[in-house]
């Protein structure tokens, strides 16, 4: 196994999928976790030059697919993280809809939320557990859920942010 630094945008561009494995807990981040995440946003949005974020380890495993599916990749650590930013990318797609940038909420739709040419479950780039699969993907679909669980209440927080 080698490790090494990767962008985020390299992770989440293409035709790809994470599935995050039953036997990983579900979307459990905290207001705690996200003023963190959500300061170290706000702080590199200002910086003139601003550098590069550590947003922490993504520890993934390639799994076997069918030919006609999309590359699956087990997600093994980092499903907090990956799951939080696909809630902000679906909000930024959402806000940028409100605003009539329709061009790029497809942009931000298209290539970092969704495998817009795939079908079922390959159409998600990430696959929650069962727990959160269906909030998650009400979520990305632009239907949030009036469901009560954490995966609402980080849209919610950083909405109001």
């Amino acid at each position: 196994m080698q490790a090494k630094e990767t962008k985020l945008q390299d992770i989440i561009e293409g035709t790809k999928q994470y599935v995050i494995p039953l036997f990983q807990r579900t979307y459990s981040w905290t207001s705690k976790e996200w003023e963190v995440l959500w300061k170290d946003l706000v702080e590199l949005c200002e910086m003139e030059n601003p550098r590069t974020h550590f947003i922490g380890s993504i520890v993934n495993m390639p799994t076997v697919s069918v030919p006609e599916g999309v590359a699956k990749y087990l997600l093994i650590d980092g499903q907090q993280r990956l799951t939080t930013i696909f809630i902000l990318l679906a909000l930024l797609r959402n806000k940028a809809r409100e605003n009539q940038n329709l061009r790029f909420a497809d942009e931000v739709n298209n290539t970092l939320l969704v495998n817009q040419y795939k079908d079922g479950n390959d159409y998600y780039k990430l696959m929650p557990t069962q727990v959160d699969r269906l909030t998650f993907e009400n979520l990305i679909n632009g239907n949030p859920n009036e469901t009560e669980n954490q995966i609402t209440r980080a849209y919610v927080f950083f909405e109001k942010n």
